[in-house]
C-alpha cells in the first residue's frame, strides 16, 4: 500500500488494526529520529550545496544572467527600473543581483549565485517539512526523499539553464513557503487565522515579482481550500473567506512595489513594460507547434530526471482517481440524504454510512465538519483519502504546468516550476521502493547519482564537451578586455547586437537604457524569429526605436560595438545596414577604430 494512500488524521503503526477486519501489518522499516537521521539530513543538504558548486565555475553561466546583472549595475547608480534601464521581467530578480554586488562587488555575480544555492535550500527544506508532518508514527523517509530529490534533480541540465541564477529557482522559495504555511494551517485548525491565509496570498505574490506566472500557484491554494472543504473539514463559506485572503494577499506586494514607483516617478513606465509581456507571450508558438516543442522539451529533461518525473507522474495519476473517489462518494453521500429527507431510502443506509460500500471501502469514522461540528454529509474517514500535501502537490503540478506552458517557449530553466510538486509527490513512492532492500536501492541511486554526476563533470572540467554540444559561446571575455582597454571606467557603450556578457565583463555603464536590442529588431527568444523563419520586423516595437535614440543623444557613449557584424547571437540577420537610421547615425557620431573577433568597435567623434 503506498504511504500517501494512508489517511493523513490516522497514520497506521506497525502491530495496529485500524480498520475493522483489515489484517495487521507488519512493521515497516524506518530510520530513527536520532543523531543518525539528523546526519542524514545534513549530508543530504549539504550534497545539494555541493552539486551547486560549479555554479561559481564561471562568472555568467547564461544571457539572462549577463541582462540581471547589467541591470543591476544601472539600478546601482541611480538608474530607475523601467525609466532608465528596461528588461520586462519583473523587479525581484535584478535587487537579488543588486543584493549580490552590495555584498561581493559591482559586477560579481558570484554574489546572485550564492543567494539561488540559498533559495535552492529554502525550498527542499519546505518540501522537506510538509511531508516530515506527515510521517509522525510511520517512518521519516518521505521527507528527506523530497528534499533529496529536488536538491539533486535541481542540477541535471546545462549549467546555464540548472545553475544559473534565473528567476524560476528564486520563485521557487515562496511558493514551497506558501504551501508548508497553508498545510499547516489546514492541518491544524485550532491554529489557523485569516491572517495565516492573507500571508499565504503575500507570499504568491512574492513569487509573481519574480516571474509573473508564478501568480499561478494561487490557483493550487484555493484549489486545496476547495478539497478541504469537499472533505468537511472547513465549511464553504469559511474556505471562500480564506480564498478570498489569498487573492487579497497576492496583490499586497505588487501594489506596495507601485506605490514606491509612484514616489520614484517610474510608475508609468512599469506598467507600460508590465503590459508588453502579453506581446512577448503572444509571441511565442502556440496550437501543435508548442505541443510539439514541449513534448520533445519534457522528454529530454524528464529523461535525465527520470526518478522524480516517473514516480511523481504516477503518484500524481494515483492522487487524482483518489481524488475521485471520494468527490463521488461525496455525491453519493448527497444522493442518500435526499432520498432519506423524501422517506424514499431506509434510515439505516444513511446511518451507516452510506451502506455496505462505505464498510467495504473501510470506514473507520466519521469526518467532523468545520469548528468541530458534525457535517451534515459525513464524509467517512477512509484510507482511500490522499494525503494533504499529495493533494497540493498535484494541484502544484498542474497550475506549474500551465506556467511553463504559457508562451510556449519551454526553456530549460523553466522546467524548474515543475520539479518541486513532481518532488513532493514522487518521495513516498521513492521511500517505499527504498525500502524493499538493496535490488530497488541500486537502481534509484544510479538512476539519481549518474545523471548528477554527468552535468556535474560537464559544467566543470568537461566544459570542452559542453560547448561542443551547444553552440559555442562567441569570445566575450577577448571583446571585452578590449573595451576596457580602450574606454574609461565611467565611460558608457552602446552593443549593437543580444550581448549583454560585454558589459558586464568590461565593466562599464550602458550607453542607452537597453541591454540587448530585441525590442528594436524584433527577435522573440525562443521562437523561430531567431533563425529567420519567422519575421522578426512584425515584432518590433516603434518606441524602444526612438527610446534609443533618446538615450544615445543624452547619455552619448563613448564606443559602439557592433556585435552584429560578428554574427554573434544570431544577430548576422540585423546588420546596421538594414536600419537606414541608425547607419546614419553611426555614420554621423562615430567612427571606426577597431575590429576584434569580427566586432567593430567605433568612436565617438568630438
Amino acid at each position: 500500500m503506498l504511504p500517501w494512500r494512508l489517511h493523513w488524521r490516522e497514520q497506521r503503526r506497525p502491530g495496529k488494526r485500524n480498520v475493522p477486519g483489515e489484517r495487521e501489518e507488519p512493521a515497516e522499516p524506518s530510520w530513527p529520529r536520532t543523531r543518525t537521521f539528523k546526519a542524514l539530513v545534513l549530508a543530504t543538504f549539504a550534497l545539494g550545496v555541493l552539486a551547486r558548486v560549479p555554479t561559481f565555475c564561471r562568472p555568467i553561466l547564461s544571457d539572462d544572467e549577463a541582462i540581471y546583472a547589467t541591470t543591476a549595475d544601472a539600478l546601482v547608480r541611480g538608474d530607475l527600473l523601467y525609466r532608465d534601464v528596461v528588461d520586462h521581467k519583473p523587479p525581484l530578480i535584478y535587487h537579488v543581483y543588486q543584493a549580490g554586488f552590495a555584498a561581493l562587488g559591482r559586477y560579481n555575480t558570484h554574489g546572485a549565485h550564492a543567494l539561488v544555492i540559498l533559495s535552492v535550500l529554502l525550498t527542499a527544506g519546505f518540501l522537506f517539512a510538509m511531508k516530515r508532518h506527515e510521517e509522525s508514527g510511520y517512518g521519516t523517509g518521505a521527507s528527506l526523499a523530497a528534499a533529496g530529490l529536488f536538491l539533486v534533480f535541481s542540477t541535471t541540465w546545462h549549467d546555464y539553464d540548472a545553475l544559473a541564477a534565473n528567476c524560476e529557482l528564486f520563485l521557487l522559495a515562496p511558493q514551497a513557503a506558501a504551501a508548508w504555511l497553508l498545510l499547516r494551517d489546514l492541518r491544524d485548525s485550532s491554529r489557523g487565522s485569516l491572517a495565516t491565509h492573507l500571508a499565504v496570498g503575500a507570499l504568491i505574490g512574492t513569487s509573481a515579482l519574480f516571474k509573473y506566472q508564478g501568480l499561478t500557484f494561487l490557483g493550487a491554494s484555493i484549489g486545496m481550500l476547495g478539497w478541504w472543504a469537499i472533505l468537511g473539514r472547513v465549511s464553504w463559506s469559511r474556505a471562500t473567506a480564506m480564498a478570498l485572503c489569498h487573492a487579497a494577499g497576492v496583490l499586497v506586494p505588487p501594489t506596495l512595489y507601485l506605490l514606491s514607483c509612484a514616489a520614484a516617478g517610474n510608475a508609468a513606465d512599469t506598467i507600460y513594460w508590465f503590459r508588453f509581456n502579453f506581446s512577448y507571450v503572444g509571441a511565442g508558438l502556440a496550437g501543435l507547434a508548442a505541443m510539439a516543442r514541449g513534448l520533445r522539451r519534457m522528454g529530454l529533461i524528464g529523461g535525465v530526471a527520470l526518478v522524480p518525473y516517473a514516480l511523481g507522474v504516477s503518484a500524481a495519476v494515483a492522487v487524482a482517481a483518489g481524488m475521485v473517489r471520494v468527490i463521488r462518494r461525496r455525491l453519493h453521500g448527497e444522493q442518500l440524504l435526499a432520498l432519506d429527507a423524501a422517506g424514499l431510502c431506509p434510515a439505516e443506509s444513511v446511518a451507516g454510512g452510506f451502506g455496505e460500500a462505505a464498510r467495504s471501502a473501510g470506514e473507520v469514522g466519521w469526518e467532523a465538519g468545520a469548528e468541530g461540528k458534525a457535517n451534515p454529509i459525513r464524509v467517512p474517514i477512509s484510507i482511500d483519502v490522499p494525503a494533504p500535501s499529495a493533494v497540493l502537490g498535484l494541484l502544484w503540478l498542474a497550475t506549474s504546468a500551465v506556467a511553463v506552458a504559457t508562451g510556449g517557449r519551454f526553456f530549460g530553466h523553466y522546467f524548474h516550476l515543475i520539479l518541486a510538486p513532481l518532488c513532493l509527490l514522487a518521495a513516498p513512492a521513492f521511500h517505499r521502493f527504498w525500502c524493499k532492500g538493496w535490488s530497488y536501492r541500486v537502481p534509484l541511486s544510479v538512476l539519481s547519482a549518474l545523471p548528477a554526476l554527468f552535468f556535474f563533470v560537464l559544467s566543470t572540467v568537461g566544459r570542452p564537451l559542453a560547448a561542443a554540444l551547444d553552440e559555442r559561446e562567441p569570445p566575450y571575455d577577448d571583446v571585452a578586455t578590449r573595451i576596457a582597454a580602450i574606454t574609461a571606467p565611467d565611460d558608457r557603450i552602446f552593443v549593437w547586437g543580444n550581448s549583454p556578457q560585454l558589459y558586464v565583463l568590461a565593466r562599464r555603464p550602458m550607453g542607452t537604457r537597453f541591454s540587448f536590442c530585441n525590442y528594436m529588431t524584433g527577435e522573440s527568444p525562443g521562437t523561430p524569429t531567431e533563425t529567420g523563419q519567422w519575421d522578426a520586423d512584425a515584432n518590433q516595437l516603434p518606441a524602444a526605436w526612438d527610446m534609443m535614440f533618446a538615450d544615445l543623444e543624452r547619455r552619448r557613449p563613448a564606443l559602439f560595438v557592433d556585435a552584429a557584424a560578428a554574427g554573434w547571437d544570431g544577430y548576422d540577420k540585423f546588420p546596421l545596414v538594414r536600419y537606414p537610421r541608425l547607419r546614419a547615425y553611426v555614420d554621423r557620431n562615430y567612427r571606426p577604430v577597431e575590429v576584434r573577433a569580427g566586432v567593430v568597435l567605433y568612436r565617438r567623434l568630438p
